[in-house]
């Protein structure tokens, strides 16, 4: 009966038109304007959250960040999935996170809202039994061809994933994933992005992975265009009207700008809506109309915290668009390295636009 259940729902979904998707995330601040953008989308289907630990050392903490975000947002029967404690590869947990930026919970140390412990909970007992890899593999082989991953986070999970199943590649329909520093500077050492640098390892195997000959199964929205859209605080307080959850993120965003001035010295009452990039990408290309290139990206695997660990290397040369370059010869062949679309650019106006018009409707 409830396979029967599930096969209608699906069919309903696939006439409505919808984009199934697995959200592979850390919630934190920018976190959670990805999350409540694909709460409030009409086209998507969320089939559910694939925590990884970043924003917070600890993958429990961020799962219950995305509970409770999921909750505020009216949507508590979205499943959670709680993913690996430690980087691909390792046995110990990392020696750093994000908490410096959003606070010691990872979701900006906001306390309960008024209101907010009188929100409804699932009327039916969720299963959260699959860890996030798990979970990411079964959806991608129940609606092969279907399903996309939106990645916000360390990709360890993802990776995990297409260890479990290596043909995820060719199951999913598309990975978008915010990462990544190419020409802009790195925000967590001089070269890399913290969701590359907190897994170097995990990064360099799902962009080896996913990336094709045409650059289409791969998006990564890197740093070079996160930064050139920033939202205010004042901006973020029109959220109080979307409920609960606008409230949440809206209280956190203040949090989030503090930080921003007093570790990164990015000072003003604005800050980057980094992890929202992958989402706008998905629901309004449009957006990156003259931001996009499709390149060969290869992730720099090197010790913990050393500058290059997580660097995302592009080879400029002229040569190297013409085929492999071979360094001792310079001979070229006629082989394309496999690529993804790097988003460089986006009109910022209309991305905060799309943004708060959709969350707050």
């Amino acid at each position: 009966m409830l396979r029967r259940l599930a096969v209608a729902a699906t069919c309903a979904a696939v006439a409505a038109g919808k984009i199934p998707v697995v959200l592979v995330a850390d919630v934190g601040i920018d976190d959670a304007a990805a999350l409540l953008w694909l709460l409030r989308s009409p086209s998507i289907e969320l089939l559910g959250i694939a925590a990884s630990f970043g924003c917070h050392g600890d993958v429990r903490q961020t799962a219950a960040n995305a509970r409770r975000l999921l909750r505020a947002a009216g949507a508590p029967c979205v499943p959670v999935h709680v993913g690996s404690r430690v980087a691909f590869g390792n046995w110990a947990p990392n020696e750093d996170d994000g908490k410096y930026i959003h606070g010691a919970d990872g979701l900006g140390d906001v306390p309960l809202l008024k209101g907010e412990a009188d929100l409804g909970t699932c009327e039916h007992d969720l299963d959260e039994s699959l860890s996030s890899a798990e979970f990411i593999a079964q959806k991608a082989r129940e609606r092969p061809g279907e399903v996309t991953i939106v990645v916000t986070s360390p990709a360890t999970n993802l990776a995990l994933a297409v260890v479990l199943e290596p043909r995820l590649p060719e199951l999913v329909k598309r990975v978008l994933i915010m990462g990544g520093a190419i020409d802009h500077p790195g925000n967590v050492s001089p070269l890399a992005e913290a969701n590359f640098a907190h897994d170097a390892r995990a990064a360099k195997v799902v962009v080896d992975a996913f990336s094709s000959e045409n650059g289409e199964r791969l998006v990564i929205a890197p740093l070079d265009v996160t930064m050139r859209a920033m939202a205010t605080v004042q901006q973020m307080q029109q959220l109080t009207s979307a409920g609960v959850g606008g409230s949440l993120l809206a209280e956190a965003w203040r949090q989030y700008t503090t930080n921003y001035c007093q570790v990164l010295k990015f000072c003003g009452s604005h800050a980057a809506v980094h992890d929202a990039h992958p989402v706008a990408y998905l629901l309004h290309p449009s957006l990156y109309a003259n931001g996009t290139r499709v390149e060969s990206v290869e992730i720099m695997v090197t010790e913990p915290l050393h500058p290059s660990n997580g660097h995302s290397l592009v080879d400029r040369r002229q040569l190297a668009k013409e085929g492999i370059v071979d360094d001792r010869t310079g001979d070229v062949t006629d082989m394309i390295k496999p690529r993804a679309t790097v988003l460089v650019d986006v009109d910022g106006d209309a991305f905060l636009g799309a943004f708060f018009g959709t969350v707050i409707g």
